[in-house]
């Protein structure tokens, strides 16, 4: 009876071992059929989940691979704004003429009042000067150019203003004019400076810049000559030598900024006029000691 239920047992034992081993077999045996069996593949929003949260999901507008790009990158400061410089306290009026044979465009400005200033004296001054130079620019166009008719003017003036400074006190602006007549071989380009002074409304030349004891021709040409004949060889620096020369007539057209003091010079004048005009600025620093007294003036090297 006990070596029955001992064999039993062994029995037992050895079925349960031999249920392990073919349940295993069968496991494994089936790996290659399940391994082949097809499976749908997964969709981008069911990789990214299966990646884990740790990924980042692209947005609706991000780059897709074109030659434009759509990915709008977040402002860090979106309650910012980019900083706008002022409006220019002038506006600008425009001289429009035409006719059948000619026609004239020039703009320059007229001037706003700023801290307490009143410009319509200058402004009255800068419309009579820039006319004048329109009615100069008539008249070097040839007498028979004037009478050619077309169905389209042939000829023209053109021209603008740049401001160089504007305050309160004082207005210093070049007035760039280009004509031409038909059938002539170029244009001709002509530049002028007008310097005004708002405290004593009156126009001001180079002599006024400075002390009146001040030889300023020398020294102001000597520092033209000098930053013109850089890299020249001797031909060209005695071009420059002889037209920013000491002389009264080589110092007339002249701007006055908050940097420097500046010089400008035709074509042909300093160089064989492939430049066009030449302008030489002088930094208010090398002319502090002999700078006028006077409010407008004083104040341009006050910094």
């Amino acid at each position: 009876m006990v070596v029955n239920q001992a064999m039993k047992a062994s029995f037992d034992r050895g079925l349960r071992s031999w249920l392990m081993v073919a349940i295993s077999f069968g496991l494994v045996s089936a790996g290659p059929a399940l391994s082949q069996t097809p499976v749908a593949p997964a969709s981008a929003p069911a990789k990214a989940e299966a990646a884990g949260s740790s990924l980042v999901k692209p947005s609706v507008n991000a780059y897709n691979g074109s030659s434009e790009s759509t990915l709008n990158l977040p402002n860090i400061n979106p309650a910012s704004k980019k900083p706008t410089a002022p409006p220019d306290p002038w506006k600008i009026v425009s001289v429009v003429e035409n006719n059948p044979t000619y026609t004239v465009d020039v703009k320059y400005p007229q001037f706003d009042p700023i801290k307490g200033s009143d410009p319509s004296k200058l402004n009255e001054e800068i419309k009579r000067y820039v006319y004048a130079q329109i009615d100069a620019a008539r008249a070097v166009m040839p007498a028979k150019m004037q009478h050619i008719e077309g169905p389209k003017p042939l000829s023209y003036i053109k021209g603008i203003c740049k401001v160089s400074e504007y305050t309160h006190d004082l207005c210093s602006l070049e007035v760039d004019l280009t004509n031409y007549a038909f059938q002539s071989a170029h244009p001709v380009e002509s530049l002028s400076t007008f310097n005004f002074r708002l405290d004593t409304n009156q126009q001001f030349g180079l002599k006024d810049v400075f002390r009146p004891e001040f030889k300023y021709i020398p020294v102001v040409s000597k520092m033209c000559i000098t930053a013109l004949s850089k890299g020249l060889d001797e031909e060209g620096a005695d071009w420059v030598r002889r037209g920013a020369a000491p002389e009264d007539k080589n110092f007339i057209k002249f701007q006055v900024t908050r940097e420097a003091l500046q010089i400008v010079f035709d074509p042909y004048s300093v160089d064989n006029g492939a430049d066009g005009f030449r302008t030489v600025p002088i930094v208010w620093d090398r002319l502090r000691a002999n700078v006028s007294t006077d409010t407008p003036f004083k104040k341009l090297v006050a910094r």
